[in-house]
């Protein structure tokens, strides 16, 4: 099976160490890394060109959220090669954060915090 790349784009260090652990323990990624905000991971990739396979990203967080990440990745993705698949990770239950998540074409689900092993399975099945 192809094996995936994942980051994580996330203030929280706790969260990002053990779901860093969690991906690491499934074996089924290639390689993983972590952001603490959009605006740098939005810097890496264009200073890069690269964009993983998919993205877990949380929508709470200080400098640029994951809302202004989602729409400045829409201004750009277009000059990269592929598109991620991004997971709205998040401790939020708001429906309209839920609502608001739907309208994004590149957002495939909302998921809550934490994060789990059988999740992050499904992830790198789809």
């Amino acid at each position: 099976m192809f094996q995936k790349r994942i980051y994580i784009i996330d203030d929280d260090p706790i969260y990002q160490l053990v779901t860093k652990k969690l991906i690491e323990k499934t074996a089924l990624f290639e390689d993983s890394r972590s952001f603490v905000n959009g605006s740098e991971a939005l810097s890496y990739f264009e200073n890069t060109g690269d964009i993983p396979d998919i993205i877990l990203l949380d929508i709470e967080m200080p400098e640029m959220d994951g809302w202004d990440f989602l729409d400045q990745l829409l201004r750009i993705e277009k000059s990269f090669e592929k598109d991620a698949t991004i997971y709205i990770a998040s401790s939020s239950i708001a429906l309209e954060d839920k609502m608001k998540a739907q309208s994004y074409p590149c957002v495939k689900d909302f998921l809550s915090k934490p994060m789990d092993i059988e999740k992050l399975k499904t992830i790198a099945a789809e």
